[in-house]
């Protein structure tokens, strides 16, 4: 079952929901994660999705898809100045021959979110583009951003919090 919010499609089997405690203690590549983020096992209903966009709950879904495809790269940037990063990525991704990406926020989180969506592409294909913007974002800017798919995070930490306005 695909699921849209505003313009995104996705294909998730399952969803995460924030709560306010740590739900899970991850340990991946000597690093110990811990997550906020509860996964429940069915899909996505309505009521929650309009839950979400009330900013009533926040809800989340896995980037990666469970035969390792991934149909969006994300950037994320938590500050109150995401317009003056937003300028930054418009022209780093129009040198870097990038003309597709959608561009959102979560008001309730201040998170800025820029989405560059790929046609269920390899995650490897996945890791190697996040690479080269990362690479090029860094000579541009020491601003503290997220970019996704992580190679260096477990995959069930490759989520992506669903954005609630679109820009």
């Amino acid at each position: 079952m695909k699921i849209a919010i505003l313009d995104l499609e996705f294909s998730p089997k399952h969803f995460y929901i924030q709560n306010s405690t740590i739900v899970e203690k991850i340990t991946f590549n000597n690093r110990t994660f811990y997550s906020k983020f509860e996964k429940i096992k069915t899909e996505l209903t309505p009521t929650l999705l309009q839950q979400h966009l009330q900013n009533e709950i926040t809800l989340a879904l896995p980037l990666i898809e469970e035969n390792d495809l991934v149909n969006y790269l994300v950037i994320e940037y938590h500050q109150e100045d995401w317009s003056k990063f937003y300028s930054l990525l418009k022209y780093l991704l129009k040198s870097l021959n990038i003309d597709n990406y959608k561009c959102y926020l979560n008001s309730k989180k201040m998170l800025f979110q820029l989405f560059i969506p790929r046609n269920s592409i390899s995650l490897e294909e996945a890791y190697i583009e996040v690479e080269n913007i990362k690479h090029h974002l860094e000579i541009k800017s020491k601003k503290s951003y997220k970019i996704y798919p992580n190679r260096f995070l477990p995959k069930n930490y490759n989520i992506i919090t669903l954005p609630t306005k679109k820009l």
